[in-house]
């Protein structure tokens, strides 16, 4: 297995169709779209092709794709003869991070529109209706579509740490940070705290929720951390503000530790006594 891929299926039935969310495995499908990175190409398969696809997977390392956990894999598992495979492959759901991050839904069309300037080319109930009406192109055009998409924004948000929607609460462009090219060996927290307790300077890639200074949204920083409060802020000297200012964890992307240390004002008490 070697190859990593970009999925999105659409489905014979509705969950209409089938009494409920909890028959997922009987909407069957119609199209299943697929981005292969190892040949750089996009393959439409029909339902009869589907063994086909199941060769594709057992070449496959890594899966991307939106929704994947809770929709596109749970109708692909009736068609699996090797039911262990897709445990063995490991999985990137875009979905899934952006919405543990939020802690509410976001769509796929909201994400594109926003960090991509693009829009779906349709609704999946329109897909529906089209495989109904025998319009099986149409279908393999919109999946595919979906799947380009779906795959820009795995691009960018490896590239910039993030990927952006517009809130409904303020109607501003916000971002959803997102660790998929970062690889760090220590937790972020833990670097934090030795930070912390080593006084020892850090080096952050930190992304802030909105783009105030029009200088982008991922941003290197020098941070001197002063607290480490337990709900997952610290407060920090930031060099680039030259001031004190309050940093999410869950915003931070990556954290180094430099040679240069720092003192804090109940440090200087401390040495009194």
């Amino acid at each position: 297995m070697h190859d990593t891929i970009v999925i999105d299926f659409e489905t014979k039935k509705s969950f209409a169709d089938v009494g409920g969310k909890h028959n997922i495995r009987q909407l069957g499908i119609s199209v299943a779209g697929v981005y292969s990175y190892g040949k750089d190409e996009f393959t439409a398969y029909e339902e009869r092709e589907l063994p086909q696809f199941e060769d594709i997977l057992d070449k496959t390392a890594h899966i991307i794709g939106f929704n994947i956990k809770q929709f596109d894999l749970p109708v692909l598992e009736p068609y699996m003869k090797d039911k262990g495979l897709l445990g063995r492959i490991a999985l990137t759901d875009i979905y899934e991070d952006a919405t543990n991050f939020l802690g509410h839904r976001v769509g796929l069309n909201a994400l594109a529109k926003a960090t991509l300037r693009e829009e779906k080319s349709g609704h999946g109930l329109e897909a529906l209706e089209w495989f109904k009406q025998g319009r099986v192109e149409e279908v393999k055009k919109y999946c595919l579509d979906d799947v380009r998409l779906t795959r820009d924004l795995y691009e960018y948000g490896k590239k910039n740490g993030h990927l952006l929607f517009e809130s409904f609460v303020d109607g501003k462009t916000h971002s959803i940070p997102m660790s998929w090219n970062e690889k760090t060996e220590k937790p972020i927290a833990g670097v934090v705290e030795d930070a912390f307790r080593g006084r020892r300077r850090m080096s952050i890639e930190y992304v802030s929720s909105e783009d105030g200074d029009g200088m982008g949204f991922k941003k290197s920083r020098l941070i001197d951390v002063h607290k480490i409060k337990t709900n997952g802020e610290i407060e920090a000297y930031c060099h680039l503000r030259k001031c004190v200012r309050e940093f999410r964890l869950n915003r931070i992307l990556r954290a180094e530790l430099t040679g240069e240390t720092y003192t804090l004002p109940e440090d200087a008490q401390k040495a009194l006594f």
